[in-house]
């Protein structure tokens, strides 16, 4: 990956302390390179870089939030690409490995939270951090690994095929596990051995990982609910239910859905009772004071500049099938309907995304991130123990209700209803926006089809209408750059 290690990995890094929180509230950053990583402050700067990377553009602060949105049914793109049409790439399913903003940019940016990741691992697994906490260094280790392992997880979700589209026989992406010069060159190992790696990561980040609330950065229970995501999308349905229903059961009070009353209130503000981890931002962190202008700014008010993405008419369909129910919330109608920006034969009729409305509502730009969320463990252990059957059909039943008579405490599921098609139905209820869409299809081997009303005219030329969970184009191309620089990226690691 020479092309990878041609970057300098100076990361910008917000002033930390060993609280949960403190480091938040202030907003003086540094940078600090490997070799300047000597004391237990440097290797904390060196953390709180990682979560500074991993938020930036190209990685969840752009790309990787909404890329799986827009490649399936619910979220679709405004305008075709050429016209600012940042995401239509994704949604018409032909980027190019030559796409700089869609394939370059998110390959590198994780490649260099992993390099970090490495760098701080490395740093404590040789004794070299002077007069440090065992306990300490036992912790910034555990954080790494997990943030390790979500990223190898995200590169294999985008540049390789789906687990359960051939048992993870398929290339994945290269497992990077220690820090290496430029002149290193690996191949790609197969999809199962990324998920293997992704979970030997979480499980061995475990033990040392704190059980208290840690707003902004990785803790137990978000590591377990990241376990349920990548053992659900394994098909492991076991282990995805268990490591659900622990964060479910176990966690103390630390964590707990919102109520039907709070739901319409909670979007826009920082660490609710739901988040299990999420990204920190303000209007001047970070970015040199731009806070998050990528992914808020995509799903914003079609009336803005940034605007990319709307909610489908299918979507809009499944939701007008009860109208009482409470997520009809972040449904949102454009402040001018009659809008020129808005797609041709569409005015006044469509609707945009209105879970990132800014923590005062007015600026997309200072909304937090939440990655993991209390929601979809619910809908994990419901999807897992459905999928098990026997005895966990009922508690599984019971999950899902939670959800469904959240939003409309008039409603529940009967024994008879519970079936994969209603659970797949409230996943797209409750998790629109939040970049899971596609691999609730890809999971299932279900084609997603997007025939309904306001989807682009571009998406017939493109042959995306119907994708099924075996397309070829599920796998983002390796770039090119790449390619050029490694060979061995075309190959099978050794």
């Amino acid at each position: 990956m020479k092309k990878i290690y041609l970057y300098n990995i100076l990361c910008a890094a917000l002033l930390c302390s060993s609280c949960s929180s403190d480091w938040l509230d202030v907003y003086p950053t540094t940078s600090v390179g490997t070799d300047e990583i000597k004391t237990l402050e440097d290797l904390q700067y060196a953390m709180n870089g990682v979560y500074r990377l991993a938020s930036a553009h190209s990685y969840y602060g752009d790309n990787y939030l909404y890329y799986g949105d827009c490649r399936a049914e619910d979220v679709q793109a405004r305008i075709t690409k050429g016209t600012n049409g940042r995401v239509s790439p994704y949604y018409e399913y032909n980027a190019i490995a030559t796409d700089n903003f869609n394939i370059v940019l998110p390959w590198n940016q994780v490649y260099k939270v992993i390099r970090q990741t490495n760098n701080i691992i490395d740093k404590v697994d040789r004794g070299t951090i002077e007069n440090a906490d065992a306990q300490m260094l036992d912790s910034i280790k555990a954080e790494a690994l997990v943030m390790r392992g979500l990223g190898l997880y995200d590169l294999t979700r985008f540049y390789a095929m789906p687990y359960m589209s051939d048992g993870g026989a398929s290339l994945g992406v290269a497992i990077e596990l220690k820090p290496e010069d430029q002149f290193h060159r690996p191949g790609r190992s197969t999809v199962a051995q990324c998920y293997d790696r992704v979970i030997k990561d979480l499980t061995d980040a475990l033990p040392y990982l704190s059980k208290e609330k840690k707003n902004g950065r990785m803790n137990y229970w978000a590591a377990k609910a990241l376990l349920s995501r990548v053992y659900l999308n394994k098909g492991d349905n076991k282990n995805a239910y268990d490591a659900a229903v622990e964060v479910i059961e176990q966690n103390g009070g630390l964590y707990r859905l919102y109520t039907h009353d709070e739901y319409p209130n909670v979007w826009g503000m920082d660490f609710q009772s739901e988040s299990l981890f999420e990204f920190y931002f303000t209007l001047s962190e970070p970015s040199g004071g731009s806070g998050g202008e990528g992914a808020p700014m995509v799903y914003a008010d079609v009336t803005l500049d940034w605007n990319n993405l709307i909610l489908t008419k299918a979507f809009l369909d499944l939701m007008n099938e009860d109208p009482d129910d409470v997520r009809h919330c972040i449904t949102k109608m454009p402040v001018d309907v009659e809008s020129d920006t808005i797609p041709a034969g569409t005015k006044g009729l469509p609707k945009y995304m209105g879970k990132y409305p800014g923590k005062d509502g007015s600026d997309p730009k200072d909304n937090n991130l939440c990655i993991l969320r209390l929601s979809e463990i619910y809908l994990n252990a419901a999807e897992a123990g459905l999928k098990l059957g026997g005895e966990y059909t009922e508690p599984a039943r019971g999950y899902l209700n939670a959800i469904v008579s959240r939003a409309n405490p008039a409603k529940s599921v009967e024994a008879g209803d519970f079936t994969l098609e209603r659970m797949l139905k409230e996943r797209r209820k409750e998790l629109v926006g939040e970049g899971l869409a596609l691999y609730d299809y890809t999971r299932n081997g279900l084609t997603i089809n997007r025939n309904g009303g306001w989807h682009l005219i571009s998406l017939d030329a493109a042959d995306a209408r119907a994708i099924p969970a075996n397309d070829p184009r599920l796998a983002l191309p390796i770039p090119q750059s790449e390619i050029d620089a490694n060979s061995n990226i075309l190959r099978p690691q050794q």
